[in-house]
């Protein structure tokens, strides 16, 4: 059993391939949205982070569902949501800045917002794969998400040291110490690793249940 890349046709491809203007405005106001919302979301209440990710959340499953015909699971997208509530939480109840013995509440969100998130990256990865017709084998898939989440994890900690330098009259109020960034990509990390292995092993699985196509 062979896993080769496979190019994509005129049968696979289909409509998909099409990427009009509209396509790029609405794309990019999806991510311009999402990008604000990711930098205030360490300000953000938990009742007001809550309606503006299930409705972000809302938007982007109504486009692929209209314009690819991709129904992204639901419990994918609660998912997502779940590691925006661990956040709003940590903000609502203080659990940031109270200090613990051996794990703060920063180190815990972490690692848990990577491993909540990373299902659906893979999931769409591998699906956006498939619908323009590549076909490559599902670590590599894996690996590649996992790659481009620690990615945009960095350039987050960029912002965070941005924001914490220049956005408050006192420095130290985001990043606490020399090894605050170190230690967030560290958990960052560790969260992308287990959270991708799973996705990756539900997802071998039910590719082994589906029936072989010619």
């Amino acid at each position: 059993m062979s896993q080769v890349i496979s190019s994509p046709n005129k049968t696979e491809t289909g409509n998909s391939s099409s990427f009009t203007l509209l396509d790029a405005v609405i794309v990019g106001g999806l991510l311009l949205w999402g990008s604000v919302f990711l930098l205030r979301m360490a300000y953000l209440r938990i009742w007001y982070s809550t309606p503006i990710c299930v409705a972000w959340l809302g938007a982007i499953w109504f486009y692929v569902k209209q314009r690819f015909d991709v129904k992204i699971p639901i419990i994918l997208l609660a998912l997502v949501y779940a590691s925006v509530a661990l956040d709003g939480l940590g903000n609502l109840f203080g659990w940031y800045s109270t200090k613990y013995k051996y794990l703060q509440y920063d180190e815990i969100t972490h690692t848990l917002v990577p491993a909540l998130t990373a299902p659906v990256i893979v999931w769409l990865l591998n699906e956006g794969l498939k619908r323009f017709g590549y076909r490559l084998p599902l670590w590599v898939v894996t690996f590649f998400a996992i790659t481009t989440m620690f990615t945009i994890s960095g350039f987050y900690e960029v912002i965070e040291y941005w924001d914490d330098k220049y956005m408050w009259p006192q420095p130290g109020m985001r990043i606490h110490g020399p090894y605050d960034t170190p230690n967030d990509l560290q958990c960052d990390l560790i969260g992308m690793i287990v959270g991708g292995i799973a996705a990756f092993l539900i997802l071998r699985r039910q590719e082994s249940q589906e029936p072989n196509q010619p």
